[in-house]
């Protein structure tokens, strides 16, 4: 049975705007601060004025990261649902007009038109929350080493050898606390992993596939949360990016088949680098894949993508039965 009230709410780091939709009544509109306090307090205020159940009334919201951990934690038992931001904006059509107000009265809109097929927020455990905060960190401090990094070419054509090296020591202390900052954060991130037996035993598996490292098991296992939310290598190839669909209409329109740009590009990359990993390790299964497929003509992204589809399904193949890659 349908929930009675349905709640948008648009979320930013200091406030939040609800919009609480219900039957035969004008939508209401209210604003609040982005505290678990906050929140508890509204939620009193609605339940004294509308008198529902947990299983009358739905929030739903944008995923916005770590703005939605205080909306999260104050509802507890009631069914919250966080969409994608491309999700609800795809859904709406032509619209006109923003602002935060109206946005939560779009996303209340979009809960109850779509609520059949909402899936609702189930929180990962506190391991995979805290490898998912480790790994936002790790990704900030990789790209900040190579600004400081990329010249490097440059000023070697152009500056000779004592002004070379007397810039580069000006940044060499903060290259170094860089380096050692990963290699810290590596250490603890491996640490909680080896701390669970369900994650320890799933990097193991995964990393049993060849040329899949550390860093890609671990990005697979928090963005399909162990496993939950995406059982299937088809869905996780295509959350990728790396899946490829038809591209045709009609008579007139027959291209060929092209990968979608909305993906995690950041796994696409990792898995990009293991597809040119296995290429460069002569004679093994995948080189000699690409080397005949090169000689029948394919395009060389075409092979590289078809790659990253094999050391996905292999990856899945090896999580669903549980065991360690085996090579034929």
């Amino acid at each position: 049975m349908a929930p009675k009230i349905f709640v948008g709410v648009d979320i930013s780091k200091v406030t939040m705007d609800l919009a609480i939709l219900t039957p035969n009544q004008p939508i209401r509109s209210l604003k609040i601060d982005n505290t678990e306090d906050s929140v508890r307090r509204c939620l009193k205020m609605l339940r004294e004025e509308y008198g529902f159940k947990s299983h009358e009334i739905i929030f739903c919201a944008e995923n916005m990261g770590i703005y939605c951990d205080f909306l999260i934690k104050a509802l507890k038992n009631i069914p919250i649902c966080l969409e994608s931001p491309l999700q609800i904006k795809r859904s709406l059509g032509i619209t006109r007009g923003k602002s935060d107000k109206l946005d939560a009265v779009r996303i209340a809109e979009y809960a109850k038109k779509h609520y059949s097929a909402l899936k609702f927020w189930e929180p990962p455990r506190e391991c995979i929350q805290r490898l998912q905060r480790l790994e936002a960190l790790r990704k900030r401090l990789v790209k900040i080493r190579p600004m400081l990094t990329n010249g490097n070419k440059i000023r070697s054509h152009f500056l000779g050898a004592d002004e070379r090296y007397a810039f580069d020591k000006l940044f060499e202390k903060s290259l170094s606390a860089i380096n050692e900052d990963l290699i810290a954060l590596r250490r603890e991130m491996e640490l909680i992993i080896e701390g669970d037996e369900r994650l320890s035993s799933l990097v193991l598996i995964i990393t049993s596939v060849p040329c899949v490292g550390n860093v890609i098991a671990t990005q697979i296992i928090i963005h399909t949360n162990e496993f939950k939310n995406i059982s299937s290598a088809k869905k996780f190839a295509s959350y990728c990016g790396i899946a490829p669909f038809d591209w045709s209409s009609g008579t007139s329109l027959k291209g060929r088949s092209k990968v979608s740009h909305i993906a995690n590009k950041e796994i696409k990359a990792s898995l990009h680098l293991a597809a040119m990993r296995c290429i460069r390790q002569k004679g093994s299964e995948l080189s000699n894949y690409y080397i005949r497929k090169q000689k029948e003509g394919k395009n060389n992204m075409a092979i590289i993508n078809a790659m990253r589809n094999k050391l996905i399904h292999r990856i899945f193949a090896c999580v669903n039965n549980y065991s360690v890659y085996k090579p034929l």
